[in-house]
Formats: structure tokens, sequence, C-alpha cells
């Protein structure tokens, strides 16, 4: 009876364990892109987007705080179609931040959303509103959804 045997080396062991780890970080890289946004409607966020950078363009001041806050709903939207939690904007974005740590810089447009909402006092200056629209920008980028 003819046989064939082999030595198991530490070399081996080593390569296995290589391709063990990678295809491991592979498979969860590819998983942490992917967060539940397959439902989102890309093309309906694209075309929103563009009319808040009309609305933007216009430089007055109303069309920019109407921009900030469709910009505001826009995330709101996107955040509770990939599924996190909370009752609020404020409480899906703290809950969003601990997974993409760049959201954590919308807090700050947020907070005019809300000036712009609550505070009918508040002006909101071109500078600030384009600045605010960039931070919903880079957020929406960041969930892959822009």
């Amino acid at each position: 009876m003819f046989s064939i045997s082999y030595q198991f080396k530490l070399v081996d062991f080593l390569a296995v364990m290589a391709v063990v780890f990678f295809v491991f970080i592979f498979y969860f890289y590819r998983k942490r892109k992917k967060v539940y946004n397959d439902n989102i409607d890309r093309r309906f966020i694209k075309d929103r987007w563009q009319k808040i950078e009309e609305l933007l363009n216009l430089k007055h001041e109303m069309n920019c705080k109407l921009a900030v806050i469709e910009a505001d709903k826009i995330l709101e939207d996107v955040l509770k179609s990939m599924y996190f939690s909370g009752e609020t904007m404020a409480e899906r974005l703290k809950v969003a931040g601990y997974k993409f740590p760049k959201l954590r810089h919308v807090w700050w447009a947020h907070k005019v959303r809300n000036m712009c909402v609550h505070d009918l006092r508040y002006v909101l200056k071109f500078s600030e509103a384009k600045k605010v629209i960039s931070l919903f920008k880079d957020a929406l980028e960041e969930l892959d959804v822009l």
C-alpha cells in the first residue's frame, strides 16, 4: 500500500492562520461598510440634495434656513432607514456616532437647525449656512447614501 505523509510545520500553521485572519478582516470590513442602507433610495436623496444646494445658492436668509432644515430631515430619514435607535434625531445621531465617528461633527449643525426652527430672532448668516450644509453633506457621504 502506498502512503503519503506530511509533517505539519510551524510555517504551515502560520500561513493558514494568516489566511484565516485576512478572510476575517475582509468579511468584517465589508460588513461595516454595508450598514442596512440597501433600502435607501439614493436617487431620491440626490435629487433632494440638489434642491437644497439650489436653495442655499439663493443666499437669502429664509432660503438658507429652509436648506438647513431640509438637510437635517434627510439625515434623520437616513438614520431611521438604517435602523439607528432613538426617539429623536439627537438620540439617533448619538447612537450613529458610535459606529460612524465623523457623524459627531454634525451635532453642531443639528443645533443650528434647532435654532432656526425654535428661535424667531436667530439670524442665519450665509457663511454659517454653507458650513452647516457642508457638515450634513459629509455625514450623508460617510453613510454612503450621497
